[in-house]
């Protein structure tokens, strides 16, 4: 007499959503000009070791641009907040500072950390970056 093992049958399972749609506003890029246009940057960094350490502070004062409702700032950062481009800008900006005050000097591959806040009508971009220095065979000595 022989055994039966009893198996439940397959069960099909439901993946989760792949795919949801969100609401959300965009900057396009004139709007991403006006911001920086208005934008104040403020840089500082110093070489430690063998890489440049770098923070950049952008403020965008969103009164300049005419928004003055905290319903529109919000608006406005979150839109910010979610771009690639704003971020991308900012990134750009911190490196091209660091990079001045590194002339002549060898740089490899930035590590960079961005975070976008706001503070009544005022967008703030911090932008923090590590710039490893390139050593070459005459410097190693």
């Amino acid at each position: 007499m022989t055994t039966r093992l009893l198996l439940k049958p397959p069960v099909r399972i439901r993946p989760g959503v792949l795919l949801e749609r969100v609401e959300r506003s965009v900057l396009g890029p004139r709007a991403e000009e006006e911001l920086f246009r208005v934008a104040e940057v403020l840089s500082e960094g110093r070489v430690s070791g063998t890489s440049y350490y770098g923070s950049t502070l952008v403020t965008i004062d969103l009164s300049r641009l005419g928004i003055t409702t905290p319903e529109r700032a919000r608006l406005l950062f979150s839109a910010a907040e979610g771009s690639v481009r704003v971020r991308l800008r900012a990134m750009r900006l911190a490196q091209s500072d660091a990079l001045r005050r590194l002339p002549d000097q060898p740089v490899g591959t930035a590590i960079v950390s961005t975070t976008v806040r706001l503070d009544d009508t005022k967008l703030l971009l911090d932008v923090d970056l590590e710039l490893p220095l390139a050593l070459s065979s005459a410097t190693v000595g």
